[in-house]
């Protein structure tokens, strides 16, 4: 197949799937064409099969990876559309395929407005804050849901999710549900894979984040304040965003700095969640928490917030254990208790490896592949979507 996909630059999970996908699908023999505004973060590997189109590779200097930059000026839409038009007239596209719909469900409409009978299907994956910030926003709802519906298939990361967005933006019909994948090949356990290590005398908590608003890492670092006058631990910060001064603020009148990591941005997080002992995430919301399997799948349990699609991935007891938001007092508890019982913290290690396998990317591509096809089957025979109209026709200016 010939697929197009359109996502962010930044380090969100929105991106890191978008692109991961779009390296499988190439590695799987598809023909793949990604489409950013700029560089994306962590970027990695081109197979064969994929070509990358970056409208404006300088912006990346422009902007941290830690901000989703979505208020995009006229001039980059439309920079942006020129490249997918100029693709589909060249080479044809089976598929346009967006994760996260600011900007992208509008721009995917008119694809489908300028080409016609040309246009690729198209295919929106919603994301947390897609519904959790645009879609309850009054001014942006309705414009929102009105595009969305002009889509040939909709997906969302999580039942939780897909509910919510139903609710809250009026969708005609649930999205269907295909799950973030992780790359088992990458994150995986240390010490040679074996999955019941003792805890070391002095166990690292890790935060893995934007550190947005939405991810609430404030409490990251009053709960880890209160675990450190409990047991003698380390706290590893790895990223970077807004809230993040604010967080070394609070470490820093709590006398804990020498406990404290500030890893920052990076674009492999795989082999410091592989040497932690517990993944802590506090967020508000979450439609999925991709870190959450990563660190899962590194063998390490998971801490967080009972929010969102997360109860789908951590299944509390076994693989991690989840608090309500603004419980610090239970994840302290919890914390503690676990981080002190190398037993029972060897048992979670071991079913957190095991729950993440089911998400492996193996399982999860083919997921996507499936509806591309079933799409494509519902509208025309190979044949016929190969004598497609080009897009030549269309009276769009693409020039300076």
């Amino acid at each position: 197949m010939r697929i197009g996909i359109m996502c962010h630059s930044s380090m969100g999970g929105s991106s890191r799937i978008a692109t991961d996908l779009a390296i499988a699908l190439a590695k799987k023999n598809h023909t793949v064409h990604l489409f950013t505004l700029s560089r994306p973060f962590g970027h990695r590997d081109t197979p064969e099969g994929l070509t990358r189109h970056q409208t404006m590779p300088s912006k990346t200097a422009d902007a941290s990876p830690a901000d989703l930059y979505i208020n995009w000026t006229s001039q980059e839409i439309q920079d942006y559309l020129c490249d997918i038009l100029e693709v589909i007239a060249s080479d044809g596209l089976d598929v346009l395929h967006f994760h996260y719909a600011i900007p992208f469900a509008f721009i995917a409409a008119e694809v489908k407005r300028l080409c016609g009978p040309a246009s690729p299907l198209l295919v929106g994956t919603l994301h947390g804050t897609d519904v959790s910030i645009h879609g309850i926003n009054p001014f942006t709802r309705p414009q929102l849901t009105q595009v969305l519906q002009k889509m040939d298939a909709l997906t969302t990361v999580s039942v939780n999710h897909a509910q919510l967005a139903t609710n809250v933006l009026g969708l005609s019909s649930t999205p269907r549900v295909i799950p973030n994948f992780v790359d088992l090949s990458r994150f995986q356990p240390a010490r040679n894979g074996k999955a019941r290590s003792p805890i070391p005398s002095r166990p690292k908590i890790a935060h893995v984040s934007n550190f947005r608003p939405v991810k609430q890492t404030q409490s990251v670092a009053k709960i880890f304040l209160e675990i450190s006058k409990r047991i003698d631990s380390e706290l590893w910060l790895v990223g970077d965003g807004e809230e993040l001064d604010k967080v070394k603020q609070l470490l820093r009148q709590g006398g804990v700095e020498d406990r404290v990591r500030y890893w920052g941005l990076q674009h492999d997080v795989s082999a410091l969640l592989a040497q932690s002992d517990m993944l802590l995430m506090t967020s508000l919301a979450e439609s999925f928490c991709l870190t959450a399997l990563e660190a899962m799948a590194c063998g390490v349990p998971v801490l967080a917030t009972r929010v969102g699609g997360v109860p789908e991935i951590v299944q509390d007891g076994q693989t991690g254990i989840l608090f309500e938001s603004g419980d610090h007092g239970a994840a302290v508890r919890e914390a503690v208790d676990l981080l002190s019982d190398p037993f029972r913290h060897g048992i979670m290690r071991a079913a957190a490896i095991r729950r993440a396998s089911r998400f492996g990317r193996h399982r999860i591509v083919p997921m996507y592949e499936a509806l591309y096809r079933e799409l494509l089957d519902e509208h025309a025979s190979a044949a016929a979507i190969k004598t497609r109209p080009q897009v030549a026709a269309v009276s769009f200016s693409c020039g300076a």
